[in-house]
Parts: C-alpha cells; structure tokens; sequence
C-alpha cells in the first residue's frame, strides 16, 4: 500500500472502473493549452535563431528549460530530484533514463543536473515551430524506419559529447505500455562503448500514471526523478554490450517503483486506479 500526499493506494484498486477524465481537469487543461500557444511562438522564433550560431547552443537549452518550467507549472505538475551527488559537473554521460510517458520529459529537462542533446524520433521534426525549435537545441533525430541511418545518427551523436555536453537517449525505445522497465535497445551501450562516455542510469516514476501514452488528458501530480550511479565503459567493446545492458537495467531497478501513486487525495481516485486499467496493467510485472 502506497502513501502520497496522505492518500492510501492499494494494488488491489487496479480493476478500477472509473473513468480518467473529470470535469475538474477542465481549468488545468485549458491553462496548460493557453500556455502552449502563447509560450511556443514566444520561444521557438528565439530558439531558431539562436540556433543559426555555432555557439548557440547553451542558449537554446536554456530556453527549452523555461519552456517546460511554464509548461508543466500550468499543467499542475511538481517534481523532486534524488542522486544529484552522482554526478560530476562538467562531465559528459550517455544519460539511459526510462520512459513512462511525455510527462517525464518535462521532469528530465528541468531536473537533470546536466545539458544535453535528446535522441528523438525523426517525426517530431515536423511539427510546425515545436519541432524546428527542438531540432535547433541539438536534438539527434532517429529514423526507425530505416536502421541504417538509425545507427548513422547514432554515429554523429559522438561529435555533441564534449564540451560538457551530455546525450539523452531512452533504452526502451518508447513510451512504455505499463509503469514497469521495458526490454532495452542496443543502440545507448553501442554509443557507450563506441565514445567510453559513462552511462547515467536514471528513473522518473510516477509519469505514467499522470500521462499515458495513446490520451492527451493528464492529471495534476507528482513525478520523483533518482539519478543511479554512472556506469565506466572505458575500455569496454561491443562484446561487453549485453553485460552493460545488465548493468544498467539492474542499477535503474533499484530506483523503479511501479505502484508509486504521484496523486494527493484529491486527484488519487481519480488518476491511479484507472491509469493502471487503460494500459491493461493487472500489477504483473516483467522484472
């Protein structure tokens, strides 16, 4: 049984059937949309052309921060960060954080004790000012479509770790179907040993059940992010990749907890239960 914000949380409320939305969210919902159309245009036009200089780069992630700073205080969102002791300033890492939902991207960016370039997928590139602003902030695009140029990208991504710059590049691959960590990627421990760049394992819990991937309807709480210990890979090579690939899955274990409840009384009925039911999630999990 889980407690937040003096809310009791039993597993067995699961098979829930009460519906996500509320007409309590109306108000969030409605902030949150105003603060996308006026603080999109207001910081994409500065990204994309801070972005046409070489040196730009520090500006533009800065920006991106404040752009989610408005965005996820409309939505209603708080965070908490965990592990900052971990980290070296000034390093480079191969950040590997899981990805419960778009919520922790949100959490990521402005926690992170880190800058850093995102692995995206190519298609969000094409979102009209949102994607020409985030392929402004150094984001490495992904055609999953197409491995070859998948593993091209990934090739290029070594060129952005110096300077202090970190790359963030989720090992699932995707948004995943249930709070729990889904099967790993090569790609981040091939990048890894390729660069001898250390691993930062790193856990959101709670963004799951505040915004499920397939539903643009999210509910107001609390999202922890636990930075592991980083990982050496210097002087590993590809034969060392599954070991790492333990490794890591392992360390990001020890900070997961599936059946944490980032709702306070008020949203708790309403959000946990049924996040949990519309991902199917009956409290089996796969590690």
């Amino acid at each position: 049984m889980k407690k937040h914000g003096g809310a009791k949380v039993s597993t067995a409320t699961h098979g829930s059937t009460e519906k996500r939305f509320s007409i309590r969210l109306v108000p969030r919902l409605a902030l949150t949309i105003l603060a996308l159309v006026i603080f999109t245009p207001l910081l994409a036009f500065p990204i994309l052309i801070v972005g046409l200089f070489p040196k730009g780069g520090k500006a533009t992630f800065r920006m991106a921060v404040w752009w989610c700073a408005v965005v996820y205080r409309a939505m209603g969102l708080s965070f908490s960060v965990e592990g900052r002791e971990r980290v070296v300033p000034g390093a480079s890492y191969i950040v590997t954080p899981n990805h419960q939902g778009n919520a922790d991207i949100l959490a990521l960016i402005t926690m992170l004790p880190v800058r850093f370039r995102w692995v995206i997928k190519k298609e969000l590139l094409r979102i009209p000012l949102f994607g020409w602003a985030l392929g402004k902030t150094g984001a490495i695009s992904l055609d999953r479509s197409d491995p070859t140029k998948a593993v091209q990208a990934l090739k290029s991504a070594s060129s952005k770790l110096k300077d202090g710059w970190s790359v963030l590049i989720y090992p699932e691959g995707t948004r995943s179907k249930n709070p729990h960590l889904q099967p790993f990627k090569k790609g981040p421990f091939m990048l890894a040993v390729q660069t001898g760049i250390p691993i930062l394992p790193v856990v959101c819990n709670g963004a799951f059940h505040v915004l499920p991937r397939k539903t643009c309807i999210f509910i107001p709480g609390h999202i922890k992010v636990s930075i592991g210990n980083p990982i050496a890979t210097e002087g590993l090579g590809v034969e060392d990749v599954p070991e790492l690939m333990d490794r890591t899955r392992q360390e990001m274990l020890k900070y997961l907890e599936p059946d944490y409840n980032p709702f306070d009384r008020k949203w708790s009925r309403l959000g946990y239960p049924s996040a949990h039911m519309s991902a199917g999630c009956s409290g089996n999990a796969s590690d």
